[in-house]
C-alpha cells in the first residue's frame, strides 16, 4: 500500500480522533490561568473570596482537561496496540507510545478517585498544585505568587511533563496522517464525459427558442 494510500481499517480514524481530541485538550491546558493577589495588595474579606473561588474554577478546570485528556489517550493506547499487529509500519511509532503514556495507565484508578482530591479544602487543592509542579513541592502556599498557570512543565497525572507528552501526540498524529492522509479533501466529482456544463444547458434552450 503506498505511503498516501487511505487506511482499510476504521480503526485508524478512530486513534487519530483520539489523538486529535487530547491534543487538543492538553492545548486548552496550557491557556489555563488564574490571579492571584498581589503581595503588596491588601486582602480584603471580598478580594479573598474572589479568589478562593476563581482558585477553585482554575483547579476544577484543569482537573476535567486532564482527566479527559487522560481518558482520550488511554483509549488511543488501546487502539495503537490493536493497529500495531495490523500495520507492521507503525509497530516502533506505536511501541514509544505505549511506553510513553504507560504512566497514564498506571494513574487511572487514581484520577478517578475524587474521594481523594476534593478541592473544597486548602489541603488538597496545595497537594494538587504541588504534584502538579504549579507551586513548588516545599512552597508553604500560595504566597509571593501573582499568578498560577499551566505551562509545558505541568505533570499530567502528576507523573508526566505536559510539553512532553503533547509533542509525542503530535509526532503520532503526523504519522499516522503522512502514512493514511486521515485529512485529505475528498476529490471533487468529475463531470461525466459528454456532461453539459450548467452554462451550456442554461444556453440551450434559448438557442432552440430562436430557431
Amino acid at each position: 500500500m503506498p505511503a498516501s494510500a487511505r487506511p482499510t481499517h476504521p480503526n485508524v480514524y478512530l486513534l487519530g480522533d483520539h489523538l486529535d481530541a487530547a491534543l487538543a485538550m492538553g492545548e486548552d491546558l496550557l491557556t489555563e490561568k488564574v490571579a492571584l493577589a498581589e503581595a503588596t495588595q491588601q486582602l480584603t474579606t471580598a478580594r479573598l473570596v474572589r479568589q478562593n473561588r476563581e482558585l477553585a474554577e482554575f483547579l476544577a478546570t484543569v482537573r476535567t482537561l486532564e482527566l479527559s485528556m487522560t481518558a482520550r489517550l488511554l483509549q488511543a493506547r488501546k487502539l495503537a496496540e490493536d493497529m500495531k499487529r495490523r500495520e507492521s509500519r507503525l509497530k516502533p511509532l506505536v511501541a514509544l507510545f505505549v511506553a510513553g503514556t504507560a504512566p497514564l495507565a498506571d494513574a487511572a484508578a487514581e484520577l478517578g478517585d475524587t474521594s481523594v482530591r476534593d478541592f473544597d479544602t486548602g489541603d488538597t487543592a496545595s497537594a494538587f498544585l504541588r504534584s502538579r509542579g504549579l507551586i513548588a513541592r516545599d512552597a508553604p502556599g500560595l504566597e509571593g505568587l501573582s499568578q498560577l498557570g499551566v505551562g509545558e512543565e505541568y505533570l499530567v497525572a502528576a507523573r508526566i511533563r505536559l510539553g512532553t507528552l503533547l509533542d509525542l501526540i503530535a509526532t503520532f498524529l503526523d504519522t499516522l496522517d503522512l502514512l493514511f492522509d486521515l485529512y485529505r479533501e475528498p476529490a471533487p466529482v468529475e463531470a461525466g464525459v459528454g456532461a453539459v456544463p450548467a452554462e451550456a444547458g442554461d444556453a440551450a434552450p434559448a438557442t432552440g427558442r430562436a430557431t
